[in-house]
């Protein structure tokens, strides 16, 4: 598969492991900050930092400071676009091995740092479920996957 093939399997998979896709009465904090991946925090490009809720990134926060007078619907979409924006872009510099000492990672050692066991996760569990999602094995080092 192509590089964004594979970056786009592994957001995917991730925003389904932080509950973005589930279809609950109430929103879970992904769907409530338009952050399917859960992003703790990121800055733009002049290194100003985004606005966060409860200890995540919240595009929706960002949106309505961004796009003032924008409509609901128009904020929400942006907001949910920049959301997804941002996990390609962090899942890319995974790939490239910027949170691992510049070596490309195994799906285990990236979710080590991505969803590490100090902030409640199950980095393990974690990383069996994407390697299961993107058909790779969690000991595989990502960019092996890439072909194209």
């Amino acid at each position: 598969m192509t590089r964004a093939e594979l970056i786009e399997k592994i957001a995917r998979a991730i925003a389904e492991m932080e509950g973005f896709y589930v279809n609950a009465a109430k929103p879970t904090l992904a769907q409530r900050n338009a952050n399917p991946g859960n992003v703790r925090q990121w800055r733009d490009v002049r290194g100003r930092p985004y606005p966060t809720h409860r200890g995540y990134v919240d595009f929706v926060a960002w949106a309505s400071e961004r796009f003032p007078g924008a409509s609901r619907e128009e904020m929400s979409r942006r907001a949910i676009e920049e959301g997804w924006r941002i996990l390609r872009v962090l899942v890319g510099q995974y790939l490239d091995g910027k949170y691992t000492q510049g070596k490309p990672p195994t799906v285990e050692e990236m979710f080590r740092v991505y969803a590490p066991s100090a902030d409640g996760n199950h980095p393990e569990n974690y990383a069996r479920f994407v390697a299961r999602k993107i058909g790779a094995r969690p000991n595989q080092r990502l960019i092996d996957l890439v072909s194209a």
